[in-house]
This record gives C-alpha cells, sequence and structure tokens, in this order.
C-alpha cells in the first residue's frame, strides 16, 4: 500500500475535531489502512467538513460521476463519511476520527481493529481540543446563579424532537477483545442531524422518545456513568454516557494531574466533613480519583474533580454536594465548531444548494 496518501490522509484527518496525531509506533496508519482503501483515502482528500453533492465532489476529484458515486457509497457504507439524503440529492462531508468514523464501527468492528484502536488509545492518542464537556447527573447544585440550558441535561432533553439511540461504541470496541463491560450498552444519545444520518442513512442505531432518552439517563446514572455532551453553542448534538474504563477521552484524561482543567466541567464537588460518615461509596464511584480516605477524614482533591456529581447521589448523609464554580472560572460550549459541527451547519450546507 502507498504510504504517502495514507499519511496525508492523516495530516487532513488530525486537522478537525480532537485530530488524529501521529505516534511512533505509527498505528494510526495501521488504523487507516484497516479502514480506507486507497482509492477511498484519495476520495477523502477531496472532501471537506461541509456537505456537498456527490458530484461537486466529483469534480473537485476529477473523476467520472458514477464513479465517484460508487466510491462515496462504499465509504458511507464503512462509516467514513457524514451522509445525507435530500430531494433525491445523496450529500457527503468528511467524518473526523471523534465524533466520526470511530463511533460509526460500532456494528462491524472486528478483533483486529479493536486491539488497533485500542493500542493507539494506549500508545500516544491524546485529543488535541476538548471533545465532551461533563455535566452533573442532578442539578442540585449549591448556588444563587441560574443553571445554564446547556448544563441542564434534562432541560437539553426536553428542547428537542429528534432523538436517536446508539450503542457505546466504546463498549463494542471491548467486546472483540474479550474485555466485555458490565455496563449498559446503549447509552449514546444524539439530536438532529447526529441522530438523522446514522439512523436513515446508515442504518445505526434508533429513534427514541424524551421519556426513555430520561430513562436512559436515569440508568446511566446508577450504573455510576458519567454525563458528557458534546457540540457548541449553537446546538447540543449527543449525551453520551461514558464509563471510565472504556471512554478513550475519560481514560486519557484521567491521566492528568488536573483532569478538571481539561472536562470543560463548570462544577465540584464540595465535601461537608462533619457530617461525613466515611462510608467510602463516593471512592467507588468517583471516575477521576479524586476522593480519597484516611484514618481520621475523607477528602476531595479538586484539581481531579470533573464535577460529573455522581458522588452526589448515592451518598447516604447528604455529605456531598455540588457547587458552580467561580464566574472567571466558568467555561461555556466553544461558539464555532470544534468536536462536532452544529447540525445548524449542515442544514444550511443544504439550503445553499438549494438556493442556487
Amino acid at each position: 500500500m502507498n504510504n504517502e496518501i495514507y499519511e496525508k490522509l492523516r495530516e487532513k484527518i488530525d486537522g478537525y475535531s480532537v485530530g488524529f496525531n501521529a505516534t511512533k509506533s505509527g498505528v494510526e496508519i495501521k488504523i487507516l489502512k484497516k479502514l480506507f482503501t486507497e482509492e477511498e483515502a484519495t476520495m477523502y482528500l477531496h472532501l471537506t467538513s461541509k456537505l456537498e453533492p456527490e458530484c461537486v465532489i466529483a469534480d473537485r476529484a476529477g473523476l467520472d460521476g458514477n464513479k465517484a458515486a460508487s466510491i462515496l457509497l462504499s465509504m458511507k457504507n464503512k462509516g467514513l463519511v457524514f451522509p445525507k439524503t435530500d430531494t433525491g440529492i445523496h450529500y457527503y462531508a468528511l467524518a473526523p476520527f471523534m465524533h466520526g468514523f470511530y463511533e460509526h464501527q460500532v456494528q462491524w468492528i472486528d478483533r483486529e481493529l479493536a486491539q488497533l484502536f485500542e493500542d493507539y488509545f494506549n500508545g500516544g492518542f491524546f485529543p488535541k481540543t476538548r471533545a465532551l464537556r461533563t455535566i452533573p447527573v442532578k442539578q442540585d447544585v449549591e448556588t444563587a446563579r441560574p443553571i445554564a440550558p446547556y448544563d441542564d441535561v434534562k432541560k437539553i432533553i426536553e428542547g428537542k424532537d429528534r432523538i436517536g439511540l446508539f450503542k457505546c461504541p466504546c463498549y463494542a470496541n471491548k467486546e472483540p477483545l474479550e474485555r466485555g463491560c458490565t455496563q449498559p450498552e446503549e447509552v449514546c444519545i444524539g439530536f438532529d442531524f447526529y441522530a438523522e444520518y446514522p439512523i436513515e442513512e446508515v442504518g445505526i442505531g434508533r429513534w427514541i422518545s424524551r421519556e426513555e432518552a430520561l430513562d436512559v439517563l436515569d440508568r446511566a446514572e446508577k450504573a455510576g456513568l458519567v454525563h458528557q455532551t458534546g457540540g457548541n453553542s449553537k446546538n447540543t448534538e449527543c449525551i453520551c454516557n461514558c464509563c471510565v474504563d472504556c471512554c478513550g477521552i475519560l481514560r486519557a484524561i484521567k491521566l492528568l494531574p488536573e483532569p478538571s482543567e481539561y472536562a470543560g466541567s463548570n462544577y465540584l464537588a464540595r465535601l461537608e466533613s462533619n457530617v461525613c460518615s466515611q462510608c467510602g461509596v463516593c471512592i467507588d464511584r468517583c471516575p477521576m480519583d479524586a476522593i480519597s480516605d484516611n484514618e481520621h477524614a475523607t477528602s476531595i482533591n479538586s484539581a481531579r474533580c470533573i464535577g460529573c456529581g455522581l458522588c452526589t447521589t448515592t451518598c447516604p448523609t447528604g455529605a456531598i454536594t455540588l457547587e458552580l464554580k467561580p464566574q472567571d472560572k466558568l467555561k461555556a460550549p466553544p461558539e464555532n465548531f470544534k468536536f462536532m459541527r452544529s447540525s445548524h451547519d449542515f442544514t444550511k450546507d443544504i439550503e445553499l444548494y438549494n438556493n442556487k
């Protein structure tokens, strides 16, 4: 295989979302060779983050329309692109590594690919931008200030009409390696474009109601999963309920000395020592090892706390609560696309061509 084309492919993917950085082992190139033929790799270089008709992509690639359509269809079936069909016209945009072709392998991942992903996560991958924002499992927050809508998981769901439920790709990645997770399997929630294209175009996931989505959150909280949202200030695109042992992003930030700074959460856990019974339940629930215990007291390391609130929901004495960070430490979703491009922008892409 032509290594040059795969290095160009890696460099292009690295420019989007969390990136796709090179490692000393070169395992990332092995991943690309497993997923992309040389023909598909070349086609990817002609794609952009915007949805475009296949005829436009064919012209840019210098290919016959039928040939381009065949390659793009193959890439869609392998989860390498974001597809959309509107009034009989097929549109395509490139799919980054995350959220993108990693998540799309959920239905057909085999042992070889699962091991390659595992080697990549353990061998040098690190997201170049914040991917998901951690938000609390409950809204029992000690603050006089109102909770921002993007930090209220219930309000996010109540404001959505198009909701899809998907099998966790990190969970799926463990199965072929015979390291199956014992946590719930269907816990990834997508909205709007990020629900529509996988269900309607790729055949991944299923539609659910708001009530079902709220039930998923309840099950996730009981299982000790971390609520994380993706999107920007225009729109929340997904809610992932993440297991720290499986999630590539959580595993990466857990290795940091101060996960709190990376997670993008607006909350910290606060402990009332005089109320604490030192039962130890919170220590087991904390995904970042932020809580410790000694002979005399339980303590919380704020630098490691990501504000998920899992410690608060099972505290038998109510000793742990969440508090909003100081005003100068609050973080809102980015205004422009970083991790996930806005569904609104994908809609505008198609409107642009419809109005021509």
